[in-house]
């Protein structure tokens, strides 16, 4: 007979800051290929409007990770708990948010992108979070900050294009139809963070959203690996964004940059076991702790009393605490905010929900009754009505 596995299950958490719905294929994408983060969202439970409750860069991490102490100690009676980083911007308290063992990584920021995959930040970290888990590890928790701050994911050129032009023989022949040069970013491994002008270049949005697809696909490389070293430890995985991205919604590209739109509060997540099931009402992004606790005990995420709630109730509700707006609400109908003078006038603006995705229609002036609803729930700090 063969032999059974006495190997303990293991939890795989996966946070990134700056990850963006909108290059997962698991999300709709047509323009990026994300094959083993859709193999893990094929069998799984994916949420498709976990919102943010706050829009201030590095706060949901900490949240998640505070609320999570006390559950997070008590697992040490069960096996060791990692917690694992990369990000320079996160404190790790002394109690270490309750984990067995803390590594805070420091990775060496160069200023080129890494000509191998195995010399860039992030697969570093994942060697790191391989490295550290033991036959006692029960969880391991990786967040990085890389798709935020630095993308040094290898860079290659398609050149097929300017290889196959044929040599022109008449140097007097009229050249007003040929085709331009082809744009190039510079070499770098900054982000992007600007706002973008009818005098860009028209390839500019195209080549940084073509280098931050690198990154994410590097990003589902790392996760392949990781998953494939821990395969006979019935692994259980989840991946979730604590800050979202944008790539060129609302005229504006980078991290937490310009006015507060959904490409911020919208956050992908989901989880590898479960499913296949889509949750596609409204959930706040704050309950992460609650899930993950249940997922170590294994407990349903979501049950079907959960799933087939009415999506009219007022309880299903977000608001977004930021600094770039006076008021953000998401509701199951609407996405109200009400932007912050210096960043965009201070204009209240409404949006459609869920068809409208990347707030392509503001209907403020509209439905003013609406937007009396959200300011007069504010004011008595009650729960915005949808």
């Amino acid at each position: 007979m063969p032999k059974l596995s006495l190997r303990s299950p293991i939890t795989v958490v996966v946070t990134l800051e700056g990850l963006a719905t909108s290059p997962l294929g698991c999300y709709g994408c047509s323009w990026n290929q994300t094959p083993a983060i859709d193999a893990l969202a094929a069998t799984g439970v994916v949420w498709d409007r976990w919102s943010s409750p706050v829009d201030r860069p590095g706060s949901l991490i900490t949240q998640w990770l505070d609320d999570s102490r006390q559950w997070i100690a008590r697992q040490a009676d069960h096996g060791a708990t990692v917690f694992l980083t990369d990000d320079p911007k996160l404190t790790i308290p002394e109690d270490q948010f309750g984990f067995s063992q803390a590594i805070a990584l420091q990775p060496t920021l160069k200023r080129l992108p890494a000509e191998t995959v195995e010399a860039t930040v992030l697969a570093q970290a994942f060697a790191a979070s391989i490295q550290a888990i033991t036959p006692e590890t029960r969880l391991i928790w990786i967040h990085s900050g890389m798709l935020r701050d630095h993308w040094d994911a290898p860079v290659t050129h398609d050149d097929d294009e300017e290889e196959s032009q044929e040599p022109v023989e008449d140097e007097t022949q009229d050249h007003a139809g040929a085709a331009p040069e082809p744009f190039f970013l510079p070499p770098t491994t900054d982000p992007p963070a600007q706002k973008l002008s009818k005098n860009d270049d028209p390839d500019l949005l195209f080549t940084w959203m073509q280098r931050y697809a690198a990154q994410v696909r590097l990003l589902d490389e790392m996760i392949d690996l990781l998953g494939e070293s821990v395969r006979r430890r019935r692994p259980r995985i989840v991946l979730a964004g604590t800050s979202g991205f944008s790539l060129g919604e609302n005229g504006w590209l980078g991290h937490h940059v310009g006015p507060l739109r959904s490409q911020d509060v919208r956050l992908p997540m989901l989880v590898s076991c479960g499913g296949p099931l889509r949750v596609p009402s409204l959930q706040s992004a704050a309950a992460l702790p609650e899930l993950l606790e249940r997922l170590l005990h294994d407990k349903p995420l979501i049950t079907p009393a959960e799933w087939c709630r009415s999506d009219d109730a007022r309880s299903l509700s977000v608001r977004t605490d930021s600094d770039r707006a006076v008021q953000a609400v998401t509701t199951p109908n609407w996405f109200y905010v009400h932007d912050a003078d210096t960043v965009a006038g201070g204009k209240e603006r409404l949006f459609v929900k869920p068809d409208d995705v990347n707030d392509v229609n503001d209907i403020a002036r509209l439905r003013r009754e609406v937007l009396n609803q959200f300011a007069d729930a504010a004011d008595s700090d009650g729960t915005e009505s949808s």
